[in-house]
């Protein structure tokens, strides 16, 4: 008997979004490059440490196994993270001449971000893949 399809718990699924969604936000924010970086790279690692360090990454792991596949990290769970990528590429390039503009600007590509972080955090872990087969 296979066991049943994991899913990405709630928590994770909203944790990890509002941490990516704070790292993209981080690089529009009208701060110093420096505390930018150091945002960007602690909330990135820590949604991904939120992913793929999760006890639900046994049943997926569990779940792969079982339909006679290889557990491993694949271009299609990659993909998905390249708007993210190009978001954190261009933002920095951005200048605004008012601070509030530039807080109002971050507040709102912190809420596009987590959005789509939401609806991609399943692809990134694997659980969405593992419910097409």
């Amino acid at each position: 008997m296979t066991p049943p399809t994991p899913t990405t718990p709630q928590p994770v699924r909203v944790g990890s979004a509002a941490l990516l969604g704070l790292a993209v936000a981080a690089t529009a924010a009208p701060v110093g490059v420096g505390f930018k970086m150091i945002a960007l790279t602690l909330t990135a690692a820590a949604a991904l440490l939120l992913i793929f360090n999760h006890p639900y990454r046994r049943d997926v792991r569990a779940a792969v196994e079982a339909r006679g596949a290889t557990y491993r990290t694949s271009a299609n769970q990659v993909m998905p993270l390249l708007p993210l990528w190009l978001a954190l590429m261009a933002l920095p390039t951005v200048h605004f001449s008012s601070t509030t503009a530039a807080w109002v600007t971050a507040g709102v590509v912190y809420l596009l971000a987590a959005g789509y972080s939401y609806l991609v955090v399943p692809h990134i872990d694997g659980t969405a893949h593992l419910r097409r087969r």
